[in-house]
């Protein structure tokens, strides 16, 4: 062996091993700078889909809001608030038919309408577009539709569509099957006469009031069937009810009469007479009510009718908390609910041939004071339009019907 050769040799190992170790840590460096890329890109992407999400759910939440605002103008393709989608990007494609053996071809008239004009209020990041998949034909049969909202991230490189089912349904819920129903006494006086609900207690049983209470005819009052009402009055000698005379068509101190007036309408108990009012146009009193208004009115003072209100095909629903007073010539079509939640006595006033088509419901008592010829109309075809009506629904969505499809 020759002298000091050991040492170089270990010198050289040394220098191999350091090197190796560099290499090594080096790898383990760029490994790691790797692991935290793909980590920030992942992080990045979730956050962009959150962001994509967030816009979404922001989408049909407005959506709800637009399409309960405007519920009166779903009634065909092209109306106010919304346009049939004619863009060629995938959400304006037509539907595919349903192939189920119960409903085939069910869906093949479904197509999707546009915001129009877009909305302004869009997220502080991200951004979405707003559809409503709805049949062609409109709400004319269908209450049911799909808010379809695609959120995108503010850099557009993420994208997310949202769907949600939502449904309207009637806020009348009680079938009113008497031109006037009251939780008190009903004094009939007065010169006025109630076209009575020929079939309101079942076939050919007339129904013209029904109360808890005592009902006394008094006056120039009287009652008949429609196809008796000539000369624009019942007539007085063969009225099925009338001064000093209680006919069968006034049902009082009924013991089925409901406890709860407003819950038997509207389903929802007196205490929680809130959540009926939150679903209406809420005014101070009726002057702007006319006959192109339709829906549910609540009334917070007193109700002076105009001269038209409402009509047939489209028959409003007047909550009135204070007095109602209908005027010479005035023709309301609808549902008046005379309502104090104090408990108070509102006056009922009519004069000079007035006439309401469909029925009142007094919630507790209710001072008469009608005359002039004044005419209480059971119109079947008012108060069925009415539960039927668009404007006459609450929107609500449609338990486990939310998706999001990539």
């Amino acid at each position: 062996m020759k002298p000091n050769s050991l040492p170089g040799k270990q010198k050289g190992i040394s220098l191999v091993v350091t090197l190796m170790i560099t290499v090594l840590l080096s790898l383990l460096a760029l490994y790691g700078a790797g692991v935290l890329v793909l980590d920030t890109r992942s992080a990045a992407n979730d956050y962009r889909y959150r962001e994509a999400m967030a816009a979404a759910e922001s989408g049909v939440d407005q959506g709800f809001s637009l399409l309960n605002a405007n519920r009166t103008n779903i009634a065909a393709v092209g109306a106010a608030a919304w346009a049939t989608c004619t863009a060629t990007t995938p959400a304006c494609l037509a539907v595919r038919a349903d192939q189920s053996p119960q409903k085939p071809g069910d869906r093949t008239t479904w197509q999707f309408m546009q915001v129009s004009p877009a909305l302004t209020t869009q997220p502080t990041s991200g951004g979405f577009t707003l559809f409503l998949l709805t049949p062609s034909s409109g709400d004319a049969s269908g209450l049911i539709f799909n808010i379809v909202a695609i959120g995108g991230s503010e850099d557009g490189s993420s994208s997310v569509t949202v769907k949600q089912g939502v449904y309207f349904y009637p806020l009348v819920l009680g079938n009113v099957e008497t031109p006037l129903a009251a939780a008190s006494n009903i004094p009939l006086s007065g010169n006025y006469s109630i076209i009575t609900n020929s079939n309101g207690g079942g076939s050919g049983i007339p129904v013209s009031a029904w109360s808890d209470s005592a009902i006394t005819p008094g006056g120039s009052f009287s009652s008949c069937h429609k196809g008796e009402f000539t000369g624009g009055a019942c007539p007085s000698t063969d009225a099925l009810s009338k001064s000093g005379l209680t006919g069968p068509d006034m049902v009082g101190n009924d013991p089925n009469f409901p406890p709860d007036l407003f819950q038997f309408l509207f389903g929802v108990a007196e205490s929680d007479y809130q959540q009926i009012k939150d679903q209406a146009t809420v005014v101070a009193n009726c002057n702007a009510i006319n006959s192109s208004s339709s829906g549910l009115y609540w009334v917070t003072g007193d109700c002076n009718t105009t001269s038209v209100m409402g009509s047939t095909s489209a028959p409003v629903l007047l909550v009135v908390e204070g007095d109602t007073t209908m005027n010479a010539g005035d023709r309301l079509y609808g549902l008046l609910y005379i309502f104090d939640p104090d408990g108070g006595t509102p006056k009922l006033k009519a004069n000079g041939n007035a006439h309401l088509h469909g029925a009142i419901i007094a919630h507790d008592g209710v001072d008469l004071q009608l005359n002039g010829g004044y005419v209480l109309e059971y119109d079947e075809d008012v108060l069925k339009n009415l539960k039927n009506s668009p404007s006459a629904r609450a929107l609500a969505r449609i338990p486990g019907s939310w998706s999001d499809v990539q």
